[in-house]
Formats: structure tokens, C-alpha cells, sequence
């Protein structure tokens, strides 16, 4: 997994901590830790609306908090790799966002849709199962 900052690495195990030890290898819950876990200000605007039982309130979150256009990018690109409740554009992903916040919604989509086990070496090959 990639961090930009050590800070981040550091919030998104904070984060991680806070969820139920059942869920805490769910990679939509991860990828939501992930984006949260970006910043101090946006893992404090998120954090009050998540349970990470059920997943997080949008609708109410986004009437009650004030975003800036890359943050609501990036809440909506969590909601999206958490339970497809959002649509996302991704010419949002390129044009709204700085490349370090680009990079974090890919990282979170690897984190969310990446299959690890579906490669495996045979013979020095590398297929799909």
C-alpha cells in the first residue's frame, strides 16, 4: 500500500484501529480509510458521519459539511469504491484534482478492486486464474 506522507500511513492506522476487528481486512472499508486518512481535515469532516458497520451517511454529510471541490471528489470517489451510492465522473478525477490527490483516489481503487491472488507463477509464467 502507498502513503503520500508518513502522516498519512500514520492516520490511516489510527483509522484502521477504529474499526470492528471482523471488518478491518474489508477492502471497501480500507479504501474509505484510505481516502479519509489523507488528511487531517478531511478524516475530521468524514469521521463523525461513518460507522463502519453500515458504511456513512453522504447526503447527510454533504448538507451539513462544507467541502472544497477536491474534497467532495474525494468523498464521492470513497462512496463510489464503498458501495457504488455515487456517481464519479473521472473527468472529475482529472480535472478537478492535483496529481497528489489523483494518485490517492487510484491508490484507493487498487486497494478496493485489486485481486492479489488471481496472479500466480507457473512454470515462470504469470496468468490469470
Amino acid at each position: 500500500m502507498k502513503f503520500t506522507s508518513m502522516e498519512h500511513q500514520k492516520r490511516f492506522f489510527e483509522i484502521k484501529k477504529q474499526m470492528p476487528s471482523n471488518l478491518n481486512g474489508n477492502n471497501k472499508l480500507l479504501s474509505i480509510a484510505y481516502i479519509m486518512s489523507s488528511s487531517n481535515e478531511l478524516k475530521n469532516k468524514i469521521q463523525p458521519y461513518i460507522q463502519w458497520g453500515k458504511g456513512f451517511d453522504y447526503e447527510k454529510m454533504v448538507k451539513e459539511v462544507s467541502f472544497s471541490k477536491a474534497e467532495l471528489i474525494l468523498v464521492k470517489a470513497s462512496v463510489t469504491f464503498f458501495d457504488n451510492g455515487v456517481i464519479l465522473q473521472f473527468a472529475e478525477v482529472f480535472t478537478e484534482l492535483e496529481s497528489q490527490e489523483r494518485e490517492i483516489v487510484f491508490n484507493a481503487a487498487d486497494i478496493r478492486y485489486s485481486k492479489k491472488d488471481i496472479y500466480e507463477q507457473t512454470d515462470g509464467n504469470l496468468y490469470i486464474k
